[in-house]
């Protein structure tokens, strides 16, 4: 049976997920930014490259569900890029200022070490958002960041998305089943030119891994309507989802195969949330922590960076270990919270009120012209 309505449209497990990816990938960033031989090659942290590929399936698969699988209007490219640029850019640009203050603390005291290493060029490329186009010079501002640039790729090729997604309406398991043929192709592509597997893509090569995985995700929301499961079922085939992502990552099997087990959990989890049924990840903690995975997300480098180098400036030495690497997650967790509440909300609002309120001036001015009949 064709599934063609759920009984809520919002998939709280989802936002639990985001919760659990973007914590994941700040704790292993610990060990990478700090120990990368030692704490940071434990395989099970080593995972948080996969945890990106999950992210970029669960972004095309949320997109999908509110601009493709519901939409009774045609498509508004330009609300679309504004709502996503509303999203994403407040806290991008706060966390490139929190660098800048670091900087300039940091000369100001004698700690200027490496400041050559943030050029200009760089700085003009974050705030392009072409950190993973390529560009020279914009690894040291906020690294993580490469990941939005990447899922910005997703966004311009967003139109082209649905489009497919509509034409393959009535074949959508076909249609997801290409998606990850097409991710499994280019990685070997990648892997045959570059000599390095799509994964290992992020600054160079990321925006193509980001749109390519983003597709995953929406070839995943079409096919979840087609997706009939038990709630029991569907947790069944999340576990294994969760399992396939976990051993493909550990395995090296490639990209596609992480993003088939992504895909498969995140439907899964969906369903159950349609079902009303409740799941861990859809507890209102998880949910409300879930709100602030974007702000994890994108300010846990800068926090980390100004965590370690305030020991250095103390004189307390700084031990990665599991214990530690947890200590400085938590902090990023704590401060999320304002940077969500005080920043990211409130700019998000203000640049959408904007920008519908420009709209609205401009429909009413038209009207205006406009001779009546």
């Amino acid at each position: 049976m064709t599934i063609t309505q759920t009984t809520r449209q919002r998939f709280e497990s989802l936002t639990g997920l985001r919760f659990l990816l973007a914590i994941w990938i700040a704790y292993f960033h610990v060990g990478h930014m700090y120990d990368h031989d030692g704490f940071g090659t434990i395989p099970y942290l080593e995972l948080g490259v996969a945890r990106v590929d999950v992210f970029f399936v669960l972004s095309g698969f949320v997109l999908a569900h509110v601009y493709w699988a519901r939409r009774t209007r045609p498509f508004a490219f330009g609300d679309f890029m504004m709502a996503r640029l509303a999203r994403i850019y407040p806290l991008h640009v706060f966390a490139l200022g929190v660098i800048i203050a670091y900087l300039l603390l940091g000369m100001s005291i004698g700690k200027a070490d490496h400041i050559t290493n943030y050029s200009i060029t760089g700085l003009l490329g974050n705030l392009a958002l072409l950190q993973s186009f390529g560009l020279p010079d914009v690894v040291y501002w906020n690294f993580p960041a490469w990941a939005i640039s990447a899922e910005f790729a997703g966004y311009l090729a967003f139109p082209l998305y649905i489009l497919i997604a509509d034409k393959m309406r009535g074949h959508a398991f076909l249609f997801l089943a290409l998606c990850l043929l097409n991710v499994f192709l280019i990685d070997n592509v990648h892997r045959l030119f570059l000599d390095r597997p799509l994964s290992q893509s992020t600054m160079d090569w990321g925006a193509l891994r980001g749109a390519v995985v983003m597709l995953v995700g929406v070839g995943a929301r079409a096919a979840f309507d087609q997706f009939s499961v038990s709630s029991f079922r569907a947790g069944i085939y999340a576990i294994a989802g969760a399992a396939c992502a976990l051993i493909a990552a550990i395995s090296h099997l490639g990209t596609a195969f992480v993003a088939l087990g992504g895909a498969i959990m995140i439907m899964s989890l969906a369903r159950i949330d349609a079902h009303a049924k409740p799941t861990f990840l859809s507890t209102k903690t998880l949910c409300k922590l879930g709100g602030w995975s974007y702000a994890i997300f994108i300010l846990h480098v800068p926090i980390f960076i100004i965590l370690k180098n305030g020991l250095d400036v103390l004189g307390i030495p700084f031990v990665v270990n599991g214990w530690t690497s947890l200590a400085f997650t938590l902090v990023v967790v704590a401060i999320s919270y304002p940077a969500h509440h005080l920043i990211e909300e409130p700019s998000r609002k203000l640049i959408r009120d904007s920008w519908n309120g420009r709209k609205k001036r401009s429909e009413q001015a038209s009207a205006v012209q406009t001779p009546a009949e």
